[in-house]
């Protein structure tokens, strides 16, 4: 579990290098990714528990929700969000995510 912590810092959350000139920069930094490696474990957790990472990564899963679009107009209560595809329904379900009443843009 640790190893496996470690190896996403350095792959999956771009820890390789720092890139950073200040100690303040970098303990905001460190703190950031150590937020994301909480984040991701949890999230890959969920996915075990569930089954899902015997056909599914969360790298794959990530991607799928990337084009999912959500647009809100100031003055305006109602949001606009692109139509889930189905794949991004099943991944709503599986972290219990829900979107609220909008107008769906089909092809934004």
């Amino acid at each position: 579990a640790i190893e496996k912590g470690f190896d996403d810092l350095k792959n999956d959350l771009d820890m390789k290098r720092l890139r950073i000139h200040s100690n303040t920069a970098m303990e905001g930094r460190i703190f950031i990714q150590f937020v994301a490696l909480i984040l991701t474990t949890y999230l890959r957790r969920i996915m075990e528990k569930q089954g899902w990472n015997r056909s599914h990564n969360l790298q794959e899963i990530m991607s799928e929700m990337k084009s999912l679009k959500e647009i809100s107009v100031e003055g305006k209560r109602k949001k606009l969000v692109t139509t889930p595809t189905k794949f991004q329904r099943q991944i709503m379900e599986l972290y219990q995510v829900t979107l609220w009443p909008v107008y769906n843009l089909s092809g934004f």
